[in-house]
């Protein structure tokens, strides 16, 4: 074999690998007994370190060098064709990543996440986060030994952020957060002068099987088929790539909450298609994976969002939905439907957050997070500076922790520097929806009938097929025509909420 076939075996060894990793943490959110952690967290030890061996050996290593110089990144072989130049300058990323973190400090932050996320259950089921903060204090050391490992140069959240958002900074994000916070904060509180539209119909009895098999026919719409995905619960909805082949989806049912599934199935519906659309013949290579979670989540909230939350859409799929659920929205007007689903209120949950408020929501948890790897906040004080927090942006607090502080999985991962990705997204998929008007100005009709694969096409076109050749930032760019800006989000929000809200008129 040539040196870029030895790679792309190592590298598809350690995604295979990688993959049954992830299908333990499946099976753990999903089907595992209580009783299993114990095993499931040494066996997710285990294959985190076979992963992190394989794609740290000396083979591999030999391997990139003979084509690509480690320390500059300059490619020696000019043969080769631009997607396989950039496949190699992201192995080397890559590599470069997981040589710097030893072994038994990969097995070590693998069990103790693996453990923290079945107490975080327990803790989030019991509304305690004494039960939790333990092991978020063994979390949060972990990963500020991450970030010294992985080197920073201005700030430890640097390291971390840039492991989910490649190029992105602290310093970048601050600014970012700091326009949305002004416009957002400008705009929820001339909404909240005004009154709000009836949507008590959503919150009645609805039967969860028929909520799950709504889903799923969302889902089929989208183009997802059961041959190659299926859709579980769990405590935390995610979407779950083993292959393009195989992806696992899971959603929350609240049977007085019609819109939490809804909208959960949406949103990883997004992702999933994302992960469908990679070009398959290069798994095991970065040209087969997402560019960034922030990318990634622009897929989701722009089915979710710009598609889910839209007239048209709706037009569609109400019918159905009133089919499926008579006794509850058969005296439902769409108008009505469409106004509740869209109405803007401070909730205390991330994920059933409206548009506007939605962004708030991570700039707390960007903030905390920030403060717990600088050592300015203690994980017990947790609880009460988030709630405080919720006050000062929101203008509400949670009256439990699950309601809280212990509302999301993400800590429990071990993942900080996570958060920032969702704001991120919503702002990369204004740009990419802003685009899609542009390309096709008659969407709106189409969607009415039903059809939606012209979307995943147009999707496919301009993000998904791509993988890893170009960095998040370049990409957005190639795909909307415009850099990075808050711009698009802004003036999509105001233009919408202005006609809902009838801000024009005061």
């Amino acid at each position: 074999m040539n040196p870029y076939q030895k790679i792309f075996e190592s590298a598809r060894k350690a995604k295979v690998l990688d993959s049954i990793k992830g299908l333990l943490h499946w099976d753990q959110e999903t089907y595992m007994p209580l009783r299993g952690i114990d095993l499931r967290a040494e066996e997710t030890a285990l294959m985190a370190h076979l992963v992190h061996r394989e794609m740290t050996s000396k083979k591999f290593g030999r391997a990139l060098s003979q084509l690509v110089d480690l320390e500059t990144g300059e490619c020696f072989d000019d043969s080769l064709s631009f997607e396989k130049r950039a496949a190699l300058r992201e192995w080397r990323r890559d590599y470069l990543h997981e040589v710097r973190l030893p072994p038994s400090f990969v097995k070590l932050f693998a069990k103790t996440t693996a453990l923290a996320q079945q107490v975080w259950q327990r803790a989030k089921e019991k509304s305690d986060f004494k039960l939790f903060a333990p092991h978020l204090e063994k979390i949060v050391s972990l990963c500020r030994q991450k970030a010294d490992y992985l080197s920073f140069n201005e700030h430890p959240y640097d390291a971390l952020l840039d492991l989910y958002e490649p190029e992105m900074t602290t310093h970048q994000i601050t600014s970012l957060f700091g326009s949305l916070h002004i416009h957002l904060t400008a705009l929820l509180k001339k909404i909240s002068g005004c009154g709000q539209p009836p949507s008590e119909f959503l919150h009645q009895e609805y039967e969860p099987k028929r909520q799950l098999e709504v889903g799923k026919m969302l889902l089929k719409a989208m183009g997802l088929e059961s041959d190659s995905s299926r859709i579980d619960l769990s405590a935390h909805p995610f979407c779950l790539s083993l292959s393009p082949h195989d992806l696992r989806l899971t959603t929350r049912i609240h049977p007085e909450n019609l819109s939490s599934n809804l909208f959960s199935v949406l949103h990883e519906g997004g992702h999933a298609l994302y992960e469908k659309n990679l070009p398959a013949e290069h798994f095991g290579s970065p040209l087969c994976e997402g560019v960034s979670l922030g990318v990634h989540e622009s897929q989701s909230r722009f089915w979710e969002v710009f598609i889910g939350h839209s007239h048209p859409f709706w037009e569609h799929c109400f019918p159905l939905l009133q089919r499926e659920f008579p006794e509850n929205l058969s005296a439902v007007s769409l108008d009505d439907f469409f106004k509740a689903i869209n109405t803007v209120a401070p909730s205390c949950i991330r994920i059933e957050a409206d548009e506007v408020t939605y962004c708030q929501h991570i700039l707390l948890r960007f903030e905390m997070e920030k403060a717990l790897l600088e050592g300015n906040l203690k994980v017990r004080d947790i609880p009460e500076v988030w709630n405080e927090k919720m006050r000062a942006y929101l203008g509400i607090s949670p009256s439990t922790d699950d309601r809280g502080c212990l509302q999301d999985i993400h800590w429990s991962l071990g993942a900080l520097g996570y958060f920032p990705t969702y704001a991120l997204g919503n702002l990369y998929a204004a740009q990419l929806f802003q685009a899609f008007e542009t390309a096709f100005p008659h969407w709106k009709e189409e969607v009415k009938r039903g059809a939606l694969g012209f979307i995943s096409s147009w999707l496919q076109d301009k993000v998904h097929k791509w993988g890893r050749q170009y960095p998040p930032a370049r990409l957005i760019q190639q795909a909307s025509g415009q850099p990075l800006s808050t711009e698009p989000f802004l003036s999509y929000l105001k233009k919408k909420y202005s006609s809902l809200y009838h801000l024009h008129r005061s």
